[in-house]
């Protein structure tokens, strides 16, 4: 009698409990944590050229970011390399590839990806490279003249930049 009601109740009461953690551990509210803006051209992304910010996520959850980019009013060839990783790492956490000719000229480019459950405090890059474009031919990134963002540093091909880019960063507050 014990072991038909353990097979009848706790067992599926631990599997639903564990199915609203894993699951419900997901769900909630985009919140945008970091902002920064910009309002010069850090010049065309061109073959072989890697663009990057490095930063520290205020918060658990990181889920997404954003980049300021244009097309100089023009149609553009070749593809992006848009992504994230750990600062100081070359393993990539997530990335994308997109149509240059895709993007839309002067608004911020959004990669969302499944939460970082523990990335409060920890430090990560995003980075877009190009493949397939030529000067006159490619996009560019905002980004400040100015340190405006103090808990991380503009890169252009690994090495440090006056200024930062025109990003955001989200994170997603959840039910747990």
């Amino acid at each position: 009698m014990k072991r038909n009601w353990f097979k009848r109740i706790v067992i599926p009461f631990i599997l639903i409990m564990l199915f609203i953690y894993v699951y419900g551990g997901n769900i909630g509210k985009i919140t945008e944590v970091i902002t920064t803006d910009g309002t010069h051209n850090i010049g065309e992304i061109v073959d072989g050229v890697e663009v990057g910010q490095s930063f520290k996520a205020p918060m658990n959850n990181l889920s997404g970011f954003s980049i300021k980019l244009a097309t100089y009013a023009r149609i553009n060839g070749g593809d992006l390399t848009v992504g994230i990783r750990n600062n100081g790492d070359d393993k990539t956490i997530y990335s994308t590839i997109v149509k240059a000719e895709s993007l839309a000229d002067n608004t911020y480019y959004d990669l969302r990806f499944p939460p970082i459950k523990f990335s409060k405090n920890k430090e990560f890059y995003i980075f877009v490279s190009s493949s397939g474009s030529a000067s006159g031919n490619s996009i560019t990134a905002y980004y400040s003249k100015q340190d405006t963002y103090k808990n991380g540093s503009l890169f252009i091909n690994g090495k440090e930049e006056a200024g930062d880019l025109a990003f955001k960063v989200y994170c997603n507050h959840t039910l747990f």
